[in-house]
């Protein structure tokens, strides 16, 4: 099976299942890995990296044709890309847009929110997301905390917004996952949390963002408990992917992350790093159900 990407769905209102999206050989749509908690897992990575193929003008994910290889940091091939609906709204800065006719429509009339997020290792970043996909966003991110900065009506408004707020200090718009690695045994009050956010907005004040922001506390939603060590890095971004091995018990996941235990050593791994590799494995696999456009956003 081919990694097509890291995924959260929504079960009810207070709850995820997280895993993998998954291409199976010869199936036309794809399939959900789920990694709960207590899940044993003895995986051999393989390469070459190959293409995830496209979302097409039904916003549905198609396999790439070709089964082209991708020889460099990308996720598609050339071909895939140009037809993905989706990828220019993921470059997209504001200032011009380059997507197809109904995407353009359905933008314009979808309510947007630029948010922000904090890390517990005091980390504030900055995004866009449309209104009813924000706390999926987030929790895809592995955010300790969010709140709305701003509501917008219309993407391309919102992106330039959103630009705006990440050109100004002490924000990005971009956290590393060794970051966020080195941040999983930490933990952030969320009044401290709140400060911050509060800090920033009253020195932007002049972008227009809300006066009063109320932060959200992400904890609830993610499957991984406190930690009692820091886990080793599964892989340094010099090594080859191709060829390593995942073995072990699934302690949980927070965004990408997941971490998991032989006895008592912990690893911890970045699942988007798997993207595009195929994995060896003997497990069950449910079918995942197509979503709509909006959902990639």
């Amino acid at each position: 099976m081919q990694v097509a990407d890291v995924t959260w769905r929504m079960i009810d209102g207070n709850r995820f299942e997280s895993g993998l999206r998954i291409w199976k050989e010869k199936e036309k749509t794809p399939s959900f890995l789920p990694l709960p908690p207590g899940k044993k897992i003895s995986w051999e990575i393989r390469g070459p990296k190959r293409c995830i193929g496209s979302v097409n003008e039904s916003g549905k994910l198609v396999p790439c044709p070709e089964n082209s290889v991708i020889l460099d940091s990308g996720q598609k091939c050339g071909p895939c890309s140009a037809g993905d609906i989706v990828d220019p709204c993921i470059r997209c800065d504001g200032r011009r847009c380059d997507a197809v006719d109904a995407r353009k429509i359905q933008c314009e009339s979808t309510d947007y929110v630029v948010y922000a997020v904090v890390f517990n290792d005091k980390t504030l970043k900055v995004g866009v997301s449309s209104k009813g996909r924000a706390l999926i966003r987030w929790v895809e991110q592995g955010a300790d905390y969010a709140g709305v900065l701003r509501e917008i009506s219309g993407g391309r408004i919102a992106r330039r917004v959103e630009d705006r707020i990440g050109r100004q200090q002490g924000v990005t718009k971009q956290v590393r996952s060794e970051r966020k690695t080195r941040a999983l045994m930490e933990k952030l009050d969320i009044n401290d949390a709140q400060s911050i956010v509060s800090d920033f907005t009253e020195d932007a004040s002049h972008l227009e963002l809300n006066s009063n922001v109320s932060l959200q506390d992400l904890s609830s939603f993610y499957t991984l408990d406190k930690l009692k060590s820091q886990p080793a890095i599964w892989r340094k971004r010099s090594q080859p992917i191709g060829g390593r091995t995942i073995v072990g018990t699934v302690e949980g996941m927070k965004g990408s992350l997941m971490v998991t235990s032989i006895d008592s050593s912990l690893l911890v791994v970045d699942l988007k790093q798997l993207v595009g590799y195929q994995i060896n494995q003997d497990s069950d696999i449910s079918m995942m159900t197509q979503t709509g456009l909006v959902d990639f956003f």
